[in-house]
């Protein structure tokens, strides 16, 4: 079994990586796996990129001029867009490899384009990472659910025209998928309720499968002995945050953490309370609040952020709209329990008040809460990270996800037998 993964990227990103530890496992597995990308920053042999002295040119062209359409829109900021006009020429790249199956991940930033797919001679397995496959151009849909009905009058582009760009882009998804041997996999249930509510994916099937981690990379260390590691004090309570483009990108939640720790500054709570925020936020971006907050800047080994996921009493999680939430994995499975919002991806991860803490959605309040719930659960002896720990190997284990992905595949080449 020969399976080939399109990738934009192979580590950059949180989609990326995902897309990688999948593709290692079922290789450990025995799977032929390769995976082609756009950008490759790891120096794995089994990532390729696609051949010709010019590839690597025409990869970054596209992406600068994936966006030009956007330029007569005076676009919002809620979400990234790719539109996929630019001809690539992947297709070629793909027939030479001769895989028997073709995996998709995230394919954004002028990779891979519409009609590439149909191109393809062999099933087609796409990874749903977010909302991009059934929308009109947005990653993310920040509420709206126009993609329902072929998109158009987008408020991201602040548009009012039923042929604006999102329903071209929609309209081409459709014609260019239309017929084509495709199984949809989500990451989350939410994300599946999504793709089965879109016109564009009504012939397809959809399969959940959530994304996976190393359980031997991101796994419990002793606590005393991880803030040690980190230079945090041992007698204090300690929340942890994560964060890239969290100013930037609305989806990220950021405000609303904000307010949650204005409200816990003015409890008791706050009194030997330190956050550690991880990322790429500055001072200047987190207000006196009464809590202390320590920035440590980004974390590129996957063995010192586990560490640093340790050596917390409790993680926060506060994106409005997110379709998994690795981040909320990778800290269960190093024993630490996640206070998030109950939405989205989040609500296939945590088990509110047995593993973690569930907010109302986008109520500062309750992540307050939550966050007050989570410290004191831990301070009186109940062993949430252990309940975390034991939910993340039995179903977040990046080898019980590559064989359920095995198995996808052997169906599918049963199927086309």
């Amino acid at each position: 079994m020969k399976v080939l993964h399109l990738s934009t990227f192979d580590t950059d990103g949180g989609a990326a990586r995902g897309a990688f530890w999948l593709h290692d496992a079922l290789r450990a597995q025995g799977v032929d796996s390769t995976m082609m990308v756009g950008h490759k920053d790891s120096d794995n042999d089994s990532v390729v990129r696609p051949a010709g002295r010019l590839a690597r040119l025409s990869v970054a062209m596209r992406g600068k001029m994936d966006g030009l359409p956007l330029r007569r829109y005076n676009k919002t900021d809620e979400s990234f867009w790719s539109i996929g006009w630019i001809p690539a020429g992947i297709h070629r790249a793909v027939q030479q490899l001769a895989p028997d199956i073709v995996h998709l991940h995230w394919i954004g930033a002028g990779f891979l384009p519409l009609g590439e797919l149909k191109r393809f001679e062999c099933p087609i397995v796409w990874t749903l990472r977010d909302m991009w496959s059934f929308t009109g151009g947005c990653h993310y849909t920040a509420g709206c659910e126009r993609f329902r009905t072929g998109c158009g009058r987008c408020p991201q582009l602040r548009s009012q025209s039923e042929g604006d760009l999102s329903r071209s882009i929609w309209t081409a998804k459709r014609d260019g998928w239309k017929g084509i041997d495709l199984s949809l996999v989500p990451v989350s249930g939410w994300l599946g309720d999504c793709a089965r509510s879109s016109p564009l994916f009504a012939a397809h099937p959809i399969e959940i499968i959530p994304n996976g981690i190393d359980v031997g990379v991101f796994r419990p260390t002793d606590k005393l002995a991880a803030r040690k590691a980190w230079n945090l004090p041992a007698d204090r309570r300690i929340l942890v945050y994560g964060a890239v483009n969290a100013t930037q990108d609305r989806r990220k939640g950021f405000p609303e953490l904000l307010k949650a720790l204005d409200i816990l500054g003015q409890s008791e709570t706050a009194r030997d309370l330190l956050v550690v925020v991880f990322g790429d936020l500055c001072r200047e971006d987190i207000p006196a609040n009464g809590i202390e907050t320590r920035l440590v800047g980004y974390i590129d080994e996957n063995e010192r952020l586990s560490q640093l996921y340790s050596a917390a009493d409790a993680a926060i999680m506060p994106s409005l709209q997110e379709a998994f939430g690795k981040t909320i994995v990778e800290a269960m499975a190093c024993g630490t329990p996640v206070v998030a919002f109950a939405s989205g991806g989040p609500l296939d991860i945590v088990e509110h008040r047995m593993d973690g803490y569930l907010a109302k959605p986008h109520c500062p309040g309750d992540l307050a809460q939550g966050m007050s719930w989570c410290l004191d659960e831990i301070e009186s002896g109940c062993d949430l990270g252990a309940r975390a720990r034991r939910k993340v190997e039995s179903e977040f284990d990046i080898r019980i996800v590559a064989g359920r992905y095995r198995n996808l595949y052997e169906r599918l080449l049963r199927r086309a037998a």
